[in-house]
């Protein structure tokens, strides 16, 4: 995934049409966001759950498919339901604005544009998430009301299993180095966490970061054990190569103890717990 710690954030462009795709990235570099852009219909949504952008710009028609298609797929996968997507139309595509607004597009830009007016736009929907409280900003998951509906959703579904998540000795760890690599640590955390579920899981499951330190995966009963046993060895592993040589060797780090002294603070560790639907 592509940090999401960049100025204005993560833009994702599904086209195949680089007259397009060209400009669009040189304006949205120049612009302070990182873009990525992918021409593959067939992996489009693959592409958003790996990346998890601010915003998808969205081609109305890629070559053969419908981008409504694709679009379906990114609102169906529920860790990428949330992503504002706005649809690029052509001149000829323009008549489909009522129905691509009415299966839930954001917005709908038709070409030839106006490359500030459609900068304004991705900005504004890029701000209007941020406000509703849906993606949290440092790794480009689903937070807020989004988990608490999941969560709540989980519980009253029989066979589906809540993997809910926490770093331990993450404030140590912060304490010790800073601000921007504790946000490295929960941006790598994230990655892992949709790595695994990639791999493991079913396209309905979910990931989402429901506070700060604590992240959650709803997936089927009989995937929760797997996926719970591959995090707890990957991120157990990962986390440490955030320490130096010698902290990793002692298994611990110093930290002022705010009387003039030091103490000893643990490395990070995940804890991993289960709850299982009716």
């Amino acid at each position: 995934m592509t940090d999401q710690g960049d100025k204005q954030g993560l833009i994702l462009i599904i086209d195949d049409d680089v007259d397009v795709t060209e400009p669009l990235k040189g304006y949205f570099t120049s612009q302070g966001f990182a873009v990525v852009i992918t021409a593959n219909a067939t992996d489009a949504a693959r592409a958003a759950a790996r990346q998890r952008p601010n915003i998808i710009l969205l081609a109305a028609t890629l070559g053969e498919v419908d981008g409504l298609e694709v679009f379906r797929q990114i609102r169906k996968t529920p860790i990428t339901a949330h992503i504002p997507v706005m649809f690029v139309a052509s001149y000829r595509d323009a008549m489909r604005q009522n129905q691509l607004l009415a299966e839930g597009a954001d917005d709908v830009v038709v070409r030839p544009f106006d490359a500030e007016i459609l900068g304004l736009r991705v900005r504004n929907a890029v701000k209007r998430a941020s406000r509703e409280g849906l993606t949290e900003p440092r790794t480009g998951l689903p937070t807020g009301p989004l988990v608490v509906e999941k969560i709540e959703e989980t519980r009253d579904r029989a066979q589906w299993c809540l993997l809910d998540l926490n770093i331990a000795g993450f404030d140590a760890f912060r304490a010790r180095y800073d601000f921007i690599t504790g946000n490295d640590v929960l941006r790598y955390t994230a990655n892992t966490i949709v790595e695994v579920v990639a791999e493991l899981g079913e396209s309905d499951n979910f990931v989402g970061h429901r506070q700060e330190t604590e992240f959650v995966v709803i997936t089927h009963r009989d995937r929760a054990q797997a996926i719970r046993q591959a995090l707890e060895e990957r991120l157990n592993e990962g986390l440490l190569q955030f320490y130096n040589f010698m902290e990793r060797e002692q298994d611990y780090v110093m930290l002022d103890d705010g009387q003039g002294g030091m103490e000893q603070k643990p490395l990070m560790s995940v804890n991993i717990t289960e709850e299982a639907g009716a």
